[in-house]
């Protein structure tokens, strides 16, 4: 993966293997793609991820599963028609909101979905590193239009 919006590694900011081993002990074993990717961009991507758009970085995983979790609960508690996703399932990443995810179990590579607010899941792409180069690919269209930028 490579991007000529990056300029330099500074830019660039990955999760310890302490923090991969973590989401890996609550999740399930992470896709050694997805891994690779945490242990690139986990913290920090340059102008690639909009902080305030995206969910994206390791604190912004954590809490975006553990509200998925929540509101599986509730609909149960509240004994509304819900569908479970699999416990382990792991969000990966969200927009305003709407997840991504995978099925945290140990392959090499796995397909990523999308959750579409009406509650229907969709396979967004194929693979994890297919996944990953569209978001690169999308991020450099709205940079090089001047309509992206960092925020920390």
């Amino acid at each position: 993966m490579t991007s000529g919006i990056v300029k330099n590694e500074q830019e660039l900011q990955g999760c310890t293997s302490e923090e991969i081993a973590y989401i890996e002990s609550k999740y399930g074993v992470l896709p050694r793609t997805y891994r690779e990717i945490l242990g690139l961009l986990g913290h920090s991507a340059g102008k690639l991820v909009n902080r305030s758009e995206f969910e994206f970085y390791f604190d912004q995983i954590i809490k975006m599963n553990e509200w998925q979790r929540e509101i599986g609960l509730e609909f149960i508690n509240k004994e509304e028609e819900y569908t479970p996703l699999p416990e382990n399932t792991f969000c990966i990443s969200a927009r305003n909101g709407d997840p991504w995810f995978i099925i945290a179990d140990g392959q090499d590579d796995c397909s990523v979905y999308f959750l579409h607010e009406n509650g229907t899941i969709k396979e967004s792409s194929k693979s994890v590193m297919d996944w990953i180069e569209g978001f690169v690919e999308e991020a450099e269209y709205w940079i090089r239009k001047g309509l992206r930028y960092s925020t920390w």
